[in-house]
């Protein structure tokens, strides 16, 4: 049998791709392990330096697998939960590649992933309320990720809206032609590399934190984290990089 997830590296970029269109990527227990050993797998390899997350078919994700016996896993079953707490505290930057629709926790992970790019041709929804399930899961996780009225219109009406909707509602960054999407990805993940691998990891947890700190309490953190900020090696680097005018030694090739 397929495995429900692909995973490949190249370039610096890892692409983990939900690979089960024939059950529209819905996060089965044997998908969202895959999906997990990925990010891992990312994670840990010094070679990657940002993960895309997509998928083959016309569906992002159909969110959970309500054909699944949830009372049958284990208790080391990996939840959607999990899947979120391993992009926000991953270091590198995740991009979401959205190349079909995406649906309840599917639209979710989109809204998590630090970027997305989705094609004008997949349509986006939190549609729990629909079949009579308050998505309270994913309410918690993107309770502060989006605006009250943009939830209210997300998760209320429950709609599959189109992806230029979801862009309004700050579900997506952009929204492009079906046939830019790749082109727009790698234009995004192109900015990325350029970064500093250790000023990305940075930057990343410094704006998760700052959402829930008052400015005096960021300005603090600011201070903090900015102390030899200028002395790493990194930064020395990067420095002369600019003045040379050469691509910075962490940039792959």
């Amino acid at each position: 049998m397929d495995e429900p997830v692909d995973y490949a590296v190249a370039a610096g970029v890892a692409t983990v791709t939900l690979n089960a269109p024939g059950k529209r990527n819905a996060f089965s227990q044997n998908l969202v392990q895959g999906l997990m050993a990925g990010i891992r797998s990312a994670q840990a390899d010094d070679g990657v330096r940002v993960i895309v997350i997509t998928n083959t078919g016309t569906t992002f994700s159909a969110g959970a697998d309500l054909k699944e016996d949830r009372a049958s896993l284990g208790p080391d079953a990996i939840t959607f939960v999990d899947i979120v707490k391993a992009i926000d505290s991953c270091p590198k930057p995740v991009v979401a590649r959205v190349a079909g629709h995406a649906a309840g926790g599917g639209a979710a992970l989109v809204v998590c992933c630090d970027l997305a790019i989705a094609a004008d041709t997949a349509r986006i929804g939190i549609t729990e309320v629909r079949i009579g399930i308050p998505p309270a899961g994913v309410a918690a996780l993107l309770a502060h990720r989006m605006g009250r009225r943009e939830l209210v219109e997300a998760f209320l009406v429950g709609d599959m809206m189109p992806a230029a909707r979801a862009a309004e509602l700050g579900m997506v960054n952009l929204v492009v032609p079906e046939a830019e999407l790749d082109a727009t990805v790698a234009r995004y993940v192109e900015g990325l590399v350029r970064g500093g691998p250790r000023s990305l990891g940075i930057t990343k947890h410094l704006l998760q934190a700052m959402a829930h700190l008052t400015p005096e309490q960021a300005e603090t953190l600011a201070d903090a984290s900015a102390r030899g900020a200028f002395e790493s090696s990194e930064a020395r680097e990067g420095v002369s990089s600019f003045l040379e005018k050469r691509p910075a030694t962490w940039i792959p090739s």
